[in-house]
């Protein structure tokens, strides 16, 4: 099932249409700041920057760290919000349905294929704004800057060779992708319960953002680690590249992923087996 799902999901345009989109933004992020501010500190999650010419491999940490906000998990709640609602609006779900395959099989192979062209797109865009870095900037090792107390002769916090880098932006790529799985999970449960697309993707897009407004009141601080979507918790994956690592956060913000997917994708499942799926 997941084979015919993939196939069918490769042969249609638009997924390559949003693949090569965010990749080309990434590209488009690394020749604006390498050709205006190259040799300045960008800054990388809360308290580390770096400087995109001395490197090609700050070039998809800077990208990671402008795209993470807004542009992936919109990635993320497109490939899910499309992936049943689209068939529904196409009015073909229920022929998909006629078919003799249990309804969690096409479920989980809907999922799986939106997953592979979400990870997919993460993947390539890190791929590509790394090649892009590396020719312009070139294979030279990565020097992490102290943001806190950073000054005209830039203080390093922590320096890795390239395969150390590369290590390290596989690392941060894993976990930039799991940081997704809630908008994704919710984006794909509304999916199930509306035959709109568009509705489905706003709603999946609209818990990130409100997640993280909330993660932003005062009043709420308290709440905020066990948010779906928190600034502490995107930008985790930058304690990868102190020294030593910072992980506690990673943890806890894989953690939160899990619980939240498991409910939303539970729920998905639930909704999906139960109900009569008229159009």
């Amino acid at each position: 099932m997941i084979a015919v799902e993939l196939i069918k999901q490769v042969r249609r345009p638009r997924g390559w249409v949003t693949v090569a989109t965010m990749a080309g933004i990434g590209v488009l992020l690394v020749l604006i700041i390498g050709t205006t501010e190259a040799s300045l500190p960008e800054r990388v999650g809360d308290w580390d920057s770096v400087v995109t010419n001395s490197s090609g491999f700050a070039s998809p940490l800077i990208v990671l760290n402008a795209m993470l906000l807004f542009l992936l998990p919109l990635v993320a709640a497109i490939f899910a919000g499309e992936s049943v609602a689209g068939e529904a609006a196409w009015g073909s779900l229920r022929y998909v349905l006629a078919r003799p395959v249990a309804r969690t099989r096409v479920l989980a192979s809907k999922a799986a294929t939106a997953a592979l062209f979400c990870i997919g797109t993460v993947v390539a865009v890190v791929a590509v704004s790394l090649l892009a870095g590396v020719i312009a900037f070139g294979w030279r090792s990565l020097t992490v800057i102290d943001l806190q107390h950073t000054s005209a002769l830039h203080l390093a916090a922590a320096t890795f060779g390239p395969l150390a880098a590369t290590g390290r932006l596989a690392m941060a790529t894993g976990f930039v992708i799991a940081t997704l799985a809630s908008t994704f999970s919710f984006a794909f449960l509304l999916s199930t319960l509306t035959s709109r697309p568009f509705s489905a993707v706003a709603g999946g897009l609209g818990l990130c953002l409100v997640s993280r407004a909330l993660d932003n009141i005062p009043g709420l601080h308290a709440l905020g680690p066990w948010l779906p979507a928190t600034d502490a918790g995107t930008t985790a994956w930058t304690g990868l590249f102190t020294s030593p690592a910072q992980s506690a956060a990673i943890g806890h913000t894989l953690l939160v992923q899990l619980v939240y997917s498991t409910i939303f994708l539970a729920a998905a499942w639930l909704w999906f087996t139960r109900t009569d799926v008229l159009s």
